[in-house]
């Protein structure tokens, strides 16, 4: 394999590593934006209903009103009260959709809102303004209904009590669950700082190591044929015998082939050298 191939390789696990890191912290950080969405909605759930508890309170306290000689202020109230509960309503028939557990109990409070305490309202109404009633027969009977509405706002106000109880435990999970996700996210960026740089630094030992060891001994075996030591062919092929696959082997080849080139070259000098002086002897005699 080829140097810039190994490089090219190396590059590309660093690469994978980011691209990895990088997929798990955007899932994480999804996912808490999700929970984060969550928790908004479980608290605006838990607001309106104790927005419609108030509500049946106020319908509670403006009956109440009304039947003690202050029937204005109490239709007032009891008009006011009315319309925070329209609103809650609606609100929590919609986001209690996807939970059919808190939407079994909250129908349960509509129930009891229209089919107990409306009508137990306008018995009170039609006895406070009946003329055909004595006054003794007048309290009993606004009594007795406002022992069934308070009883029915009792109930109603336990059952949103439930509700309320049950998103407030969804907010908490939701906020560990948040907070989880948060904490893998910093560790998995504090670990992947420090295996990237574990990784890169042993990358490029690795790489190090495999380029620079062979370039070394080839320098010094440069450098002794330069003195004319033509043995390091020897050398070379005993110590320098690196199998890499790479452009080290092409340029150890190289060396190789080198010497060589310059021991045929020595012996083809002496041979001459050895010629003339032959030549040289047999002219003399």
């Amino acid at each position: 394999m080829k140097i810039r191939r190994k490089l090219l390789l190396s590059y590309l696990l660093l690469v994978a590593l980011f691209i990895a890191a990088g997929a798990t912290i955007t899932y994480n950080t999804t996912k808490m934006a999700d929970l984060q969405t969550n928790v908004k909605q479980q608290v605006e759930i838990n607001d309106n209903a104790y927005a419609y508890a108030q509500g049946l309170d106020q319908k509670q306290f403006g009956t109440i009103m009304y039947t003690m000689e202050d029937a204005q202020k109490g239709e007032e109230i009891m008009v006011s009260s009315a319309e925070t509960i329209v609103k809650a309503q609606d609100y929590l028939k919609n986001a209690l959709a996807n939970n059919p557990a808190l939407l079994v109990k909250f129908n349960e409070v509509v129930d009891l809102d229209w089919n107990t305490i409306n009508p137990a309202i306008t018995q009170i109404s039609a006895i406070y303004s009946s003329t055909n009633m004595t006054g003794d027969e007048q309290v009993a009977g606004i009594w007795a209904q406002l022992t069934i509405l308070m009883n029915a706002v009792s109930q109603a106000d336990a059952k949103l009590a439930d509700v309320r109880a049950a998103t407030m435990a969804n907010v908490q999970a939701a906020t560990v669950a948040s907070q989880s996700y948060a904490t893998f996210s910093t560790l998995l960026a504090v670990g992947f700082i420090a295996a990237t740089t574990v990784a890169s630094v042993g990358m490029a030992a690795a790489m190090g190591n495999r380029i620079i060891r062979p370039l070394k001994k080839l320098a010094d075996i440069a450098h002794k044929v330069s003195l004319g030591d033509l043995n390091q062919r020897h050398y070379l092929k005993e110590n320098i015998d690196i199998k890499t696959g790479d452009e080290i082997d092409e340029l150890v080849d190289a060396f190789r082939r080198m010497i060589n080139a310059f021991r045929l070259t020595e012996t083809m000098a002496s041979e001459a050298l050895a010629s003339e002086a032959a030549v040289e002897v047999e002219v003399e005699q």
